[in-house]
């Protein structure tokens, strides 16, 4: 029997058989040209038949244009309102149908959430519309100055309605084997779906039958379109998550209304209108919104797909079998291993690279960019790289530094054929993000360095562990090790000294108090108690939850940074509305737009940024650091002095995140 028979199971949707039940579902798919033309590249094709070639049954592109009234700031994300785009999606069906994968794509309309600003580019069209649009002038709730949209007319509508039409008509005419109509997380026909959005008084709302007109309508109009023989399914949120919008039960009526009033084939259910649900947190239970698919499912004859934070297949097993839902969509997970189907089918779930939420992805497209995962390189770089190759020469390789980049060089070095060995000086291997893994609800980060070590072992290298290289002991490593390259990675620290940017130098009387980097708290070097302030120059998740680790230890902890919020960094990866509950709960006092002046015994004098006149006295018998980092890196020039071939990598380079460290070990190593 094969290790996991629910999932590997053969399905139907419609006249579709389908090979497995694993489901690629709608995500970011921003491997476009551009933010307006949006036509898939080839980019695109690898990507898709990356993850095809991997084992998924059923890849459902992700938001694709049906109007250019959609058109979204800061996402690139396609459209299917041009003919042109017809071409590029037959070549990605083409590829995944190679593969044995089936292929859809979802239709979609931003409504309020669409941005105008790529509109507003002097080059595009000038007479492009420079607002948004929804059912009703109700602003965006989720930003400030929340997007006031134009109330479409009935005019509007109908444009937008032939476009689902016309859009689903392209798919057809591309070869796909089905389409999925986007009614979920707050959308255009969400808006038009949920009282908290619409306030009409004609057809199009009011009463709830008004209200569902849109979405009837526009699933009759693409069925009309791509006829019987595809399949149509729909996502919606089980639940908003949002005051005043729509929950479980009225979704569940709403469910069991369409498949009365429709020709629908399947329901795929997501939860939440803000994205802070969307993209859950690491801490969350995997396969957290199995509750609501089951509700979802028992109203519904059609198959219901899941998906919330699943990473295994044991947990993808259990879900089916316990009847959750009849297929499992991997969406982050599917970003962090394309194979995870295929190692999970052969029996290689230690193989696996699991997703840690760390919500890289959301944050890289948020700013404008297209999709990345914090651990896998290689997303979007499918065509260019290619698969590994091994070296006709292989060569011996001395790594300094375990953590992510020094760990990401052995394992694709060690893959391509070299002898690798890496020191790492701690007891442990993982570097920064085995330390952030040690603060609360961060667990999950650990696993980065976790498996990259796991898989450079069993690629070959040997990793040594509490065997530091010092400038004393530096040749007699390299006698010993004869390498033909070294390879530094040996990190950063985090400064004690409060030095940062602001000022340019370490805090006066920094070395009158107990002053320590955050590494030490959470590593136990460091033991604070009493008035803690917590200094955050970085606001990324570190400060608040080492602010929260103190407090929830006991100390009376004040987290104090220049900046005009706590977390500031943390808005894209959407952690901050996850971070701020804690900071609450744990009584932390959070004090803005102030910097330190000087550091006493026992206190700190602070000032007001905005108004330096402005001083006052806080308490700190000890203070924490959570400012600038340094490279460690002072066995490189010796290594040069030598005439070894030698290369810096990663934070030994300069101070950055996971996502550079291991993208650096990664290029570097298929170079070697």
């Amino acid at each position: 029997m094969a290790p996991y028979p629910h999932l590997f199971s053969e399905w139907q949707i419609r006249n579709t058989t389908i090979k497995n039940r694993v489901v690629f579902p709608p995500t970011c798919p921003s491997f476009v040209s551009d933010p307006w033309d949006a036509l898939f590249t080839d980019m695109a094709t690898a990507y898709y038949r990356e993850r095809a070639q991997g084992g998924v049954g059923l890849i459902i592109i992700g938001a694709t244009h049906v109007h250019r009234s959609s058109i979204m700031a800061p996402l690139l994300m396609p459209q299917l309102f041009d003919d042109r785009q017809i071409e590029p999606l037959s070549r990605i069906a083409e590829a995944c149908h190679e593969e044995g994968c089936k292929l859809a794509i979802q239709l979609w309309h931003s409504g309020v959430r669409g941005f105008p600003t790529f509109k507003q580019e002097p080059a595009y069209d000038p007479d492009a519309t420079w607002y948004t649009v929804s059912p009703s002038q109700v602003p965006l709730g989720e930003f400030p100055a929340g997007s006031i949209p134009k109330e479409l007319d009935e005019d509007e509508i109908e444009e937008i309605l032939s476009a689902y039409a016309s859009a689903a008509a392209r798919a057809a005419a591309a070869g796909l084997d089905g389409v999925e109509f986007h009614l979920s997380h707050g959308y255009l026909p969400w808006q038009f779906l949920s009282p908290l959005y619409n306030k009409r008084t004609d057809r199009w709302g009011g009463s709830y039958e008004n209200r569902l007109r849109f979405p009837v309508e526009a699933l009759h109009r693409i069925r009309a379109a791509i006829g019987d023989e595809m399949f149509l399914g729909y996502r919606i949120n089980s639940t908003s998550f949002w005051p005043g919008d729509l929950e479980l039960e009225d979704v569940k009526g709403i469910v069991a209304d369409l498949e009365r009033q429709t020709d629908i084939d399947y329901v795929d259910v997501s939860a939440g209108v803000h994205h802070a649900f969307i993209h859950t947190p690491m801490e969350f239970e995997p396969g957290w919104e199995k509750g609501y698919a089951h509700e979802i499912r028992d109203v519904s004859s059609k198959p219901v797909l899941l998906v919330g934070r699943i990473t295994t297949p044991d947990v993808a097993e259990n879900l089916l079998a316990e009847g959750h839902a009849d297929a499992i969509c991997l969406a982050r997970q599917l970003f962090t291993d394309p194979a995870w189907a295929v190692k999970a089918q052969e029996g290689r779930e230690d193989d696996i690279r699991r997703c840690v939420a760390a919500n890289f992805c959301w944050k890289s497209v948020s700013r404008g960019g297209r999709v990345q995962c914090v651990y896998n390189p290689e997303i979007g770089r499918e065509g260019t790289w290619g698969a590994l190759t091994t070296v006709a020469d292989p060569k011996r390789v001395l790594v300094v530094g375990g953590g992510p980049a020094g760990l990401e060089f052995a394992r694709v070095a060690a893959a391509r054929g070299h002898g690798v060995v890496v020191l790492e000086a701690e007891e442990q291997a993982g570097g920064h993000a085995r330390l952030q893994a040690l603060l609360p609800s961060r667990a999950e980060y650990g696993l980065i360095g976790e498996w990259l070590a796991n898989q450079a072992q069993k690629n070959g290298a040997e990793i040594r562990l509490s065997s530091p290289v010092t400038a004393e002991t530096l040749d007699g490593v390299l006698e010993a090790e004869a390498p033909d390259h070294v390879v530094v990675a040996t990190g950063s620290r985090y400064r004690g000294d409060g030095f940062q940017g602001w000022t340019a130098e370490p805090l006066p009387g920094h070395e009158n108090g107990h002053c320590v980097p955050w590494t030490d708290v959470v590593t136990g070097r460091s033991e604070p108690t009493g008035s803690v302030v917590v200094l955050d120059d970085e606001c990324s998740v570190v400060a608040p939850l080492t602010a929260v680790a103190l407090a929830d230890a006991g100390a009376s902890v004040t987290l104090l940074t220049r900046w005009p919020m706590v977390g500031l960094d943390t808005i894209l990866d959407v952690y901050l509305d996850w971070i701020l509950p804690k900071l609450y709960r744990s009584g932390v006092e959070m004090v803005t737009d102030h910097f330190v002046r000087s550091i006493e015994d026992g206190s700190l004098t602070i000032y007001n940024v905005h108004d330096p006149e402005q001083e006052r006295s806080l308490p700190g018998d000890w203070v924490v650091m959570v400012t600038a980092r340094a490279s460690e890196n002072s066995l490189h020039p010796l290594l040069k002095e030598r005439g070894l071939s030698c290369e810096l990598i990663g934070d030994a380079a300069a101070p950055r995140g996971t996502y550079e460290a291991v993208y650096e070990g990664h290029r570097q190593a298929r170079k070697i």
